[in-house]
């Protein structure tokens, strides 16, 4: 069933054209009190939104008129509430505005299993494939699925309305209309009805609402002059009665189905601006109607009575030429949620209250961001460098708040009906320190230098300091609570730096308190000149763990993996670096958290060109918001045994920023569900975040490559060719299979690009089950060996 059409699907006449062409917008965040989110780019405007009958996706269509950007769907995984996959439509052939978008609607096929995009034609996508099926022809304005899901009906451009036959893409029946706008199917699929109108443009007109017996052929048709123009339509569940909103019109008719009388109308919200109902929609009950104008109110209204029992404002309002205000909206089948599109964002609100749960943004270029009030969001590997945030008076970077508000797994929770106020909101955070970089010289002639910083403290307290050396941390200084103030206003710190020949840039920062915001960037480039430099090194700690002080947590192949990456690694290595180390820890002895803390702190000597390299095979989890790497002394996997018998993520990252290398891989192959027991996965999937932003977070936070074996709700796969599965493949890639473009090296990006293809498909291929691992890239994609 169609749920809306927005008014960009009407033409309108060349004189209005040249002030509709910007269709660019910069979305309202609404945000909890004492803070503001913005974002520092504008968007392209949001027409339409989708919601898959299962209400697991939606698909929202973008304008963006121009000869260089084609119009684009994004297609969203709400429950995950992030993006899945973008289209693109065809390119332009001119440069007009309303009526030169080369996508025009979008729909999912009843199953769910299908997208289809209509424009230029209309693609059909079977979305767990990914891949194309069938295409159907002609310019097509609007288009549904009929309830079975075999048939499509199309409203083309000019008027006419094209049944086909979903799976030959056949035309079966052709309907004529006067000037067709939308079409919506009846729940029983016996019934479309399609609004027209019968006269020139004009503002003042009078439209018709028809109806057609799909079947009988039979059309019965009515002039309504209450609502203008209708543009948007809706059948109720029950297929009784069917809703319509107008052009350039406050009221919203309801019609008996199949007499077309008028049985009660809806005068929605005034305001200053021409109103346009332009989405209208059901509840899944049918109890409620609900309405949305450009003025950007949703009204949800009491079928039976008429009475308004919610209204608020979910988009910004605009000029009733442009698709801004509400343009679309649908409500979820369970009818816990509103999904609304409008100005240049996809709004996700419950219900019941009326509250914003998660705003969604697409731009331009491909990245996206989805926020949550309270300031947690959820981004492409970009997205967030166009976030804003203001608290107080001051206005901060998404950078200075990454670790803290960076939680898809927080977002995801919101987005599937869970609280979020146990955790801080962004409006609590207080105010990170002002870091500067003092005395410090632009040239030296030996290998290592003094970095003198002046701290400030602006009310928030100082936490971790970190210094960073050409993008990898190199030094954390984890004191708590300085109190010494130095004469000129700031604390005062001196660290001593190993520094490579040549251009050396460095990057301070320091953290509140508390560690929730970090301090804007301290820069300082170095240019060092000495003899004597020698190759670099790789250095790598591999541990393995099969036996640990709880039975129930026992391995069988964590030192089978642990010794093969070991030996592919040393293989990879020979010959390409100065000297090769690489130290392997299996033994219960040696793999203790107090043994493996000791065997990294020994690290504190590298040079800034060696390569370090961490391997685990063992257990990992995520226990109220922090990443806990399991060693074999671990007996209890309550919380607070936890905290003090395993490797934090807090100390995890100190050992690993203070080893001065800056090329630095980690992999983690540990397994999070299954023997650590019920009360560890519930504590990951309410508490704590996922592995996957764990290793996110942890990676910027070091500029280090993590892979890690799989995400949280996963078991790594065990009993592949004697080995856990991942490392069966990363061993594969180092051997040399990695090397797609046979350049001789492995590189950790190549590694990467690898360990990401080939394991979701022997998991699959194999053991039927899911298993993708966790990718973070930053600072530098370095060789790791050669092939043979």
């Amino acid at each position: 069933m169609k749920i809306s059409v927005p008014v960009c699907r009407m033409i309108f006449v060349a004189v209005f054209a040249a002030c509709l062409c910007s269709c660019m917008a910069t979305p309202e965040l609404k945000t909890g009190s004492g803070m503001s989110m913005e974002l520092g780019k504008a968007a392209h405007l949001v027409s339409v939104v989708a919601l898959s009958p299962d209400g697991r996706y939606a698909a929202t269509r973008s304008l963006t008129p121009s000869r260089r950007v084609p119009d684009t769907v994004m297609l969203w995984d709400l429950a995950a509430g992030a993006a899945v996959k973008e289209f693109k439509g065809p390119e332009y052939t001119h440069s007009g505005c309303l009526g030169a978008y080369t996508i025009q609607d979008v729909a999912f096929s009843p199953d769910s299993r299908y997208l289809a995009i209509g424009g230029k034609g209309i693609r059909v996508w079977d979305i767990s494939a990914g891949t194309e099926t069938i295409t159907f022809g002609g310019k097509v304005w609007s288009f549904a699925f009929s309830p079975d899901g075999r048939q499509i009906l199309t409203l083309l451009e000019n008027g006419s309305y094209l049944l086909f036959d979903f799976e030959t893409g056949r035309e079966i029946k052709r309907f004529k209309s006067g000037d067709g706008v939308t079409s919506t199917f009846s729940p029983d699929g016996r019934y479309f009805i399609g609004p027209y109108k019968d006269a020139p443009f004009s503002p003042y007109y009078v439209g018709k609402v028809s109806l057609w017996d799909i079947s009988k052929d039979a059309v019965k048709s009515t002039t309504q002059k209450n609502i203008g123009m209708p543009i948007s339509a809706a059948f109720s569940p029950d297929g009784k009665s069917a809703l319509m909103g107008g052009y350039r019109n406050d009221i919203v008719s309801l019609f008996d189905i199949p007499s077309l009388a008028e049985t009660r109308t809806f005068k929605v919200r005034s305001s200053s601006m021409h109103n346009s109902v332009q989405a209208v929609a059901f509840s899944p009950d049918g109890k409620f109607a609900l309405t949305g104008g450009n003025d950007g109110y949703i009204e949800i209204w009491d079928a039976a009575t008429g009475i308004v029992a919610r209204a608020f404002q979910a988009h910004l309002g605009g000029p009733w030429l442009i698709n801004e205000g509400v343009a679309s909206l649908a409500v979820s089948p369970d009818g816990r949620h509103i999904i609304s599109s409008g100005d240049a964002s996809t709004k996700v609100w419950d219900f019941a209250t009326g509250n914003l749960i998660a705003t969604l943004v697409t731009f331009a270029d491909g990245e996206w961001i989805v926020t949550t009030p309270n300031g947690y969001y959820n981004a492409s590997a970009k997205g967030d460098q166009y976030l804003k945030v203001t608290v107080g008076d001051k206005q901060y970077t998404t950078e200075q708040l990454r670790e803290s508000f960076y939680r898809p797994d927080l977002v995801k929770l919101a987005m599937t009906g869970g609280s979020l106020r146990e955790f801080r909101k962004l409006a609590d955070v207080k105010q990170p320190p002002v870091v500067t970089i003092v005395n410090t010289p632009t040239k030296v002639t030996k290998d290592e230098v003094a970095i003198n910083l002046n701290i400030a403290d602006s009310g928030g307290g100082v936490g971790d300091i970190r210094l960073y050396l050409n993008g990898s941390a190199v030094m954390l200084d984890n004191t708590r609570d300085i109190k010494v103030v130095s004469k000129s206003g700031g604390i005062s710190r001196t660290y001593t730096l190993k520094l490579s020949n040549g251009l050396n840039t460095i990057r301070a920062i320091a953290f509140n308190g508390d560690n929730t915001m970090q301090s804007s960037d301290a820069t300082c480039q170095i240019t060092a000149s000495f003899l004597g430099q020698a190759r670099p090194s790789l250095y790598a700690v591999v541990v393995g763990i099969n036996e640990y002080k709880n039975p129930k947590l026992q391995l069988k192949s964590a030192v089978a993996d642990a010794e093969l990456f070991a030996r592919t690694l040393k293989t990879a290595a020979s010959g390409f670096f100065e000297k090769v180390s690489i130290k392997t820890l299996t033994t219960v002895e040696a793999t203790t958290s107090e043994s493996i803390i000791n065997k990294l702190k020994g690290l504190r000597a590298l040079n800034p060109d060696d390569l370090f390299v961490f391997y685990v095979a063992s257990h990992g989890t995520v226990d109220d918001g922090e990443y806990y790497l399991i060693p074999s002394n671990v007996g209890s996997t309550r919380t607070e045994k936890l905290k003090t018998d395993a490797i934090s993520q807090t100390v995890f990252k100190e050992l690993i920023a203070n080893i001065p290398a800056t090329k630095k891989l980690i992999v983690l192959d540990t397994c999070n569900s299954g023997a650590l027991g019920d009360a560890i996965q519930t504590a990951m999937l309410t508490r704590g975040m996922s592995e996957d932003t764990a290793m996110k977070i942890l990676g910027r936070a070091v500029g280090s490559t993590i892979l890690s074996a799989a995400t949280s709700v996963q078991d790594a796969i065990e009993g592949y060719q004697g080995h856990g599965l991942f490392t069966y493949v990363l061993a594969e890639g180092l051997s040399g299979k990695a090397d797609k473009g046979k350049t001789g090296y492995i590189k950790t990006t190549d590694l990467a690009d690898y360990v990401d293809s080939e394991v979701p498909l022997l998991a699959e291929k194999v053991f039927k089950k899911a298993q993708y691992p966790s990718i973070s890239i930053n600072g530098q994609g370095f060789p790791i060996g050669k092939t043979q």
